[in-house]
């Protein structure tokens, strides 16, 4: 069921990132891996970047909820989509708050964002995912 699951939320957020750039790229769909075959990356990430123990859940919802399929993260995850490399994402310094609204509505946070909201994700899941990358400072 979980496969299923992730089967379906890479699919959506595949089209909806397609959906909100205003174009229909071609992607080549042999490249877009499984949310499964992602989660096998977490403990690479948190050896790398020694992410704290509250960071590891929003690691592993990163890894399964499709934001690999626009984001790289390390080595792992596209870039057909053209969404940015996040593995340093906390360096930035932008802070809890922003990643939490950023999350909720990027466009309202980057005009003409083709990434799609998350907002449905619940307050929890966005607040894991924000702990996750404000503590993505790069491999270190």
């Amino acid at each position: 069921m979980w496969a299923l699951a992730g089967v379906l939320v890479v699919a959506l957020l595949a089209s909806g990132c397609r959906h909100h750039a205003g174009a229909s790229p071609k992607v080549d769909t042999s490249t877009v891996a499984l949310a499964e075959e992602f989660e096998t990356a977490v403990p690479h990430w948190v050896e790398k970047e020694k992410l704290p123990p509250d960071a590891i859940p929003g690691a592993r919802l990163f890894a399964t909820s499709g934001c690999l399929n626009c984001h790289r993260y390390l080595h792992s995850g596209a870039s057909q989509l053209g969404g940015p490399n996040l593995s340093a994402e906390g360096s930035k310094h932008k802070g809890m708050r922003f990643q939490i609204a950023h999350l909720k509505c990027p466009s309202c946070m980057k005009k003409g964002s083709p990434m799609p909201h998350f907002g449905a994700f619940g307050a929890s899941n966005l607040r894991k995912l924000a702990i996750f990358l404000e503590a993505s400072k790069g491999a270190r």
